[in-house]
This record gives structure tokens, sequence and C-alpha cells, in this order.
């Protein structure tokens, strides 16, 4: 079996079907390598602290984007 991919109406792909031995090579390869993330956060503290922007707000729209109906 290979890999296979999902199309919608207008042909766009929204996904994809993958053999679990595949899977499980990748799996076992990524755990292999450097931890998937931000290695070190404390670089990015403080980025915001010059925008001008209300981050409350900010991260009520974010999460409204994940807001299922």
């Amino acid at each position: 079996m290979s890999v296979q991919y999902i199309y919608d109406s207008a042909g766009k792909k929204t996904g994809v079907i993958i053999p679990i031995d595949l899977w499980e090579t990748l799996q076992d390869k990524r755990l292999a390598e450097e931890p998937v993330g931000i290695s070190d956060p404390g670089k990015y503290r403080g980025i915001y602290r010059d925008l001008k922007v209300d981050l409350k707000t900010e991260i009520r729209k974010l999460r409204d984007e994940w807001t299922r109906i």
C-alpha cells in the first residue's frame, strides 16, 4: 500500500492516508532526532513588548479560530 491523498470536490488536497508501517518508521525517526518544539523559550521572552497591540484581544482572536461549531 502506498500513500493516498484525499481531495475535496474542488480537487484540493485535504488529507492523506499513510500506511501504518511508514507511520511507525517516521515516528521512530522523530523520536530519535531532536525534540519537537522550542528548545529555548527564554530567547522569545518579551518579543511583544514594543508592539502596539492588546495581547488579551489577540489571544482571544486566536482562541476563536479553534472554536468548533
